[in-house]
């Protein structure tokens, strides 16, 4: 048997089975997000990284290690997620930057929304969707919180170019989008990794349509979706996507 016969065959059989085989470049992982990101910057100079919604702080550890060139500056608001973060931080001494507040479209105090499971705080108000997951956006309360722009941040603390934003904002990722125009025109974020959403979990949360169509509008390109979940009536709820500046190369 010739062995593009074999290949039919082989294939044949795994759909059979409910599996598909395909030739993948390299070491693609199209489960692994953390690992696509290192394997799309791998070889570049990667300086600098920004973490909005650092949460404990545990992302940012691993950024550092896995990238030892480079300085990740983590924002993260509720206080309590703060101290932890702060003390992952201080593991990496000169390597991990936390900083105190959530970054948005403007400079100043803003409401935040603690939830009832930390990690899903947020600016905006929660929604009810009629999803079981709900439950774990309920607010339990609100802070005043100090806000930032990417762009002011970048213009006071001498950044030029951020090779990796990661943002895990529980639906505000428009607001931080908004307030880095002027780094997103000058292609200054060359990978983004952020959360995504399909249903409006928050209220006033761009939808994974309207974020896409944001950044494709600026230069940038979908490279992945990851992570991807769903409510107990088979909607899409949330899940993960990479981006990438069209004048990155890999």
């Amino acid at each position: 048997m010739q062995r593009g016969a074999y290949k039919h065959v082989i294939q044949g059989l795994a759909r059979r089975m409910g599996y598909q085989i395909r030739r993948v470049d390299g070491d693609v992982d199209f489960v692994d997000a953390y690992g696509e990101q290192v394997r799309l910057l791998r070889g570049k100079p990667v300086e600098t990284i920004f973490e909005v919604g650092a949460a404990d702080g545990t992302h940012c550890v691993k950024y550092a290690d896995q990238f030892p060139t480079a300085r990740v500056v983590a924002f993260e608001p509720l206080p309590a997620s703060f101290q932890k973060l702060q003390a992952n931080a201080a593991t990496r001494p000169g390597r991990v930057v936390a900083v105190n507040c959530a970054l948005s479209d403007s400079i100043g105090v803003a409401r935040f929304h603690q939830a009832e499971w930390d990690d899903a705080s947020s600016l905006l108000t929660p929604n009810q969707t009629g999803s079981t997951h709900d439950q774990y956006n309920a607010s339990k309360g609100t802070i005043e919180v100090r806000t930032d722009t990417m762009d002011a941040y970048c213009a006071a603390n001498g950044v030029t170019r951020i090779d990796l934003l990661k943002m895990d904002a529980q639906g505000a990722e428009m607001r931080i989008l908004a307030g880095a125009e002027e780094t997103l025109a000058k292609r200054g974020i060359q990978v983004i990794y952020t959360e995504i959403n399909f249903l409006e979990n928050w209220s006033g949360a761009a939808r994974f349509d309207r974020l896409m169509t944001h950044l494709t509008d600026r230069g940038y390109r979908l490279h992945n979706l990851y992570n991807l979940v769903a409510n107990q009536k088979g909607q899409l709820a949330w899940g993960d996507a990479i981006f990438v500046a069209n004048t990155l190369s890999y």
